[in-house]
């Protein structure tokens, strides 16, 4: 593609494409030695630096702006990791009241100071208030809110059999396991017990149930709304309740299921835990919402820049040449998102047939076989793995060095939780994200992350509630069509 470029002042380029497309592109108005390129283009004139800055009715350029174009298949973009150069303020866990028998277990597992934002996740839920923590993935908002609830629960044990105190629910399985893993280290320290309910076995449980004493139980909406309905658990002395991933338990997927669970523990305090805002609470929620207290990162909805992030503008026969490049050069942990259960099983095939190990979980699978495809990519077995977006939400992947979005998502709340896989807190240097970018929603989508990058400001429209949009979708299209 021959490019005709123009200076149209000290500080603008104006691009002239073939097709007759043309752009603005504005280079850095501030040089210092500190700064930085931020973003590197296969057009080099579009290169962004950390110091470059543009006014709100400035017109800024964007890599991906032509890719709608048929000339602009293999370009590409790449953002750098950014180092900012004012450290984290952090604060010692005696600081937060934490006892020094649940210290030494954190510096066991390597935790030896709280981010700011987990020191005042920390207070805010030892207040009593209802709370909302919205922070990026990866951040260890997971402590951040068992840390006070079993400082809370330290001689405020339960009495009567399940019967728990305090109570953690999750949108999968997967998810309620790790979460119960580190709940149960943290509360081994001070005494206390730890339950795990997932769905799978509740006729069983129903037809021969257990009774002990739980002073924290973490649970699946399904499994738990069952077992409550019937007895089994009994939730009226619980204090607190955590909604972990809550964009998700909240949404149109979910709320049916969350509504009785949360009348059933509307004495508690609710505590609501998501890596994006949710736009609106359902009903059953309306009562909290003028107490709720937000504790918020700054760092919300942005694209992560701890990271290093390329987008590659591919047609689709090209991909899958492109995937098995990239998997017989991988030699570490690594995650192949798909938006199909069907793509994510063929990408597993195609690469096993290929010569490379490749485990895979979807929805439709069976349970017992998803957990066992992942544990071979957690115990090594496979170096890939192949998922739908139930690996997306909530998994310590912190392992995994390189994510690939094979099909790029189509909302902006799937591709923080999907990149959010690398780059978390104890991950390895030098993680990456390689997105394939194909279709003209998914161009759409690109353009939005380009240019909150090149703004340096949030994602705009996040919404995490993606049944909603897809609802929504449909009806528009049935009316656009009658």
């Amino acid at each position: 593609m021959s490019l005709g470029i123009t200076r149209v002042c000290n500080t603008v380029l104006k691009i002239n494409f073939e097709n007759g497309a043309n752009f603005y592109s504005t280079v850095p108005k501030i040089k210092n030695k500190n700064d930085q390129l931020l973003i590197s283009c296969k057009r080099k004139q579009l290169d962004h630096y950390s110091s470059t800055y543009y006014s709100k009715l400035e017109e800024v350029p964007l890599a991906s702006k032509g890719w709608n174009h048929s000339k602009a298949k293999n370009d590409f973009f790449t953002v750098h990791p950014f180092v900012d150069k004012i450290p984290e303020e952090t604060y010692s866990f005696q600081e937060c009241g934490l006892n020094k028998d649940i210290i030494s277990v954190l510096n066991k597992q390597d935790i030896k100071k709280a981010t700011e934002f987990q020191y005042r996740a920390i207070t805010t839920i030892e207040s009593g208030r209802h709370v909302l923590l919205a922070a990026e993935t990866g951040c260890g908002k997971t402590i951040s809110y068992l840390l006070p609830i079993i400082k809370k629960l330290i001689g405020n044990e339960a009495s009567n059999l399940n019967t728990p105190k305090a109570v953690v629910i999750v949108p999968n399985r997967e998810l309620a396991y790790q979460v119960g893993e580190v709940a149960q280290i943290l509360a081994a320290s001070a005494g206390l017990s730890v339950k795990i309910v997932v769905g799978g076995r509740t006729k069983k449980i129903m037809m021969n149930p257990e009774f002990e004493k739980i002073d924290l139980l973490v649970a699946t909406p399904g499994a738990l709304g069952k077992l409550s309905s019937v007895g089994i658990y009994k939730l009226n002395e619980v204090q607190c309740t955590v909604l972990d991933e809550a964009d998700t338990l909240i949404d149109d997927s979910f709320i049916e299921r969350m509504n009785s669970l949360l009348k059933r523990v509307s004495q508690s305090q609710i505590i609501l835990v998501s890596a994006t805002l949710p736009r609106q609470l359902p009903d059953v929620l309306i009562p909290i919402e003028s107490t709720l207290k937000h504790v918020v990162s700054p760092k919300i909805h942005k694209p992560l820049l701890n990271i290093t992030q390329k987008f590659l503008r591919l047609t689709r026969s090209s991909k899958p040449p492109h995937l098995l490049q990239i998997a017989k050069s991988n030699n570490s942990p690594m995650l192949i998102f798909t938006n199909k259960n069907e793509t994510c099983n063929w990408v597993a095939l195609f690469l096993r047939e290929n010569g490379v190990t490749c485990a895979n979980i979807n929805g439709d699978m069976n349970y017992h076989i998803r957990v066992e495809q992942w544990n071979q990519f957690v115990r090594g077995d496979a170096q890939i793995l192949s998922a739908t977006d139930i690996g997306s939400r909530g998994l310590n992947t912190v392992q995994v060095r390189h994510v690939l979005n094979y099909d790029f998502p189509l909302y902006a709340a799937d591709y923080i939780h999907r990149i959010g896989r690398v780059g978390r807190l104890g991950s390895p240097a030098s993680c990456k994200a390689t997105n394939f970018i194909s279709g003209a929603e998914e161009i759409k989508l690109v353009q939005q992350i380009e240019l909150a990058i090149r703004r340096n400001q949030p994602l705009a429209n996040v919404d995490g509630n993606i049944t909603s949009i897809v609802q929504k979708n449909i009806a528009r299209k049935l009316r656009e069509t009658a």
